[in-house]
């Protein structure tokens, strides 16, 4: 205690010099926090997303991995098509326990649908398991063939009337926040509805008519049983002509190598910030032990030890870095709130849901940026705290006159 009040008197010397390196300290851990916290809430986002994706396997047409991983993460319309028979002859494979088929289309501008440009899922009920296991909200009643899901993200209401090309649907349920686009931002209705939508389409001449029909399917959704080879089942697949293999760690990957690419700025300045703290606190430790080299010399004289003259400037950049610690989890709430408005307004412009951390994970991230503030304090106050101890009582009172 008596060295951690000496400490703080002898930081109370200096105020402004004080402020100006917790200031320095801040700025580096607040980075460091907040930077930790968006890019932990996207992971979360597609953890969560992909988790509940439940699918191991997604198979679409050759050439649409782009637009299918555009559709998955933003929900963005996106249509393809193959020929629907291959649901058949995947579901014969050995190592696969479930195989859903889904067609993708899109709503057009005009009377005959409630909006333009909205994502439409069609679904089998039968083989379904991606899609009703989620449902959070629902109608008491079961699902009829003119009841259609939203995704949690929607802005209809349960029981409310929408119509899609001239036919009406009744909101029969609301499914849970996934994270991922597909499932947040779709309206999901029975497949069967889905092609009689596409045979609709045609009585309309102010706009094209849906390009597919009941041969056809957008994607087919597999889960591989738990004792099956992953490997030679994604091989029988791909032996089928024009399919296209995906699965959520390709999906995956590619997000986080992007997320790297976007924050890989963010990372080397903030790895700036914290090496310049550190040879900055040295300097600048070096500096007040050569001023106060009387002092310390007066300290060893009445029989003080190497160590605690070791101890007493270490405590000094501990407390000074500490507080600077603490100040930067304040500084970077408030980068979390600029992060708000920029980069995750941008996620949320491109309908790419982002999941906050929950509280408890945005508290071991501050105190990690208060633990890397306090290592940068030691760090660079390591060796003049070491020339500190090692000087000799009589050598330093004179060198101090």
């Amino acid at each position: 205690m008596r060295l951690f009040s000496l400490a703080v008197q002898n930081l109370k010397r200096k105020p402004f010099r004080t402020l100006s390196l917790a200031l320095a300290v801040a700025i580096a851990s607040g980075a460091v926090f907040s930077t930790a916290a968006v890019m932990w809430g996207v992971e979360r986002s597609l953890d969560r997303g992909f988790s509940r994706f439940g699918a191991d396997l997604l198979v679409v047409p050759q050439g649409t991995l782009v637009g299918m991983r555009t559709a998955l993460l933003t929900g963005e319309p996106s249509t393809f098509y193959m020929d629907g028979a291959i649901a058949e002859r995947v579901r014969a494979l050995s190592g696969v326990a479930k195989a859903s088929p889904q067609v993708f289309l899109t709503t057009a501008e005009g009377d005959h649908c409630i909006i333009g440009d909205a994502f439409l899922v069609g679904f089998d009920p039968q083989s379904d398991f991606t899609v009703l296991p989620w449902l959070r909200e629902r109608m008491e009643r079961d699902m009829r063939p003119d009841d259609v899901i939203v995704g949690g993200r929607s802005e209809y209401d349960i029981g409310q009337t929408v119509y899609f090309y001239g036919e009406y649907f009744t909101v029969y349920g609301r499914l849970e926040r996934t994270g991922m686009g597909l499932y947040d931002n779709a309206v999901f209705m029975r497949i069967d509805k889905a092609y009689d939508l596409a045979e609709a389409s045609k009585r309309f001449t102010d706009a094209p008519p849906l390009a597919f029909d009941e041969s056809q399917i957008s994607a087919l959704l597999v889960q591989i049983r738990p004792t099956a080879n992953v490997d030679a089942v994604q091989f029988a697949i791909a032996q089928h002509p024009g399919a296209r293999i995906i699965t959520a760690g390709n999906v995956v990957t590619s997000v986080r190598q992007n997320l790297v690419a976007l924050f890989s700025g963010t990372v080397f300045l903030t790895a700036v910030f914290i090496a310049g703290n550190v040879l900055m606190l040295s300097a600048i430790f070096s500096t007040i032990v050569n001023e106060r080299k009387r002092e310390l010399g007066l300290l060893r004289a009445i029989g003080a030890r190497r160590r605690t003259l070791f101890g007493l400037v270490l405590s000094e950049a501990a407390l000074l870095t500490t507080a600077g610690g603490v100040l930067g989890v304040a500084v970077g709430a408030l980068v979390l709130r600029v992060y708000e408005r920029t980069i995750v307004f941008h996620l949320e412009s491109m309908s790419i849901p982002f999941l906050w951390p929950a509280v408890l994970e945005i508290a071991v991230m501050a105190g990690i940026g208060i633990v890397l503030a306090l290592l940068v304090g030691l760090t660079g106050a390591a060796w003049p705290a070491r020339t500190a101890s090692v000087m000799e009582p009589y050598d330093a009172i004179r060198a101090g006159e």
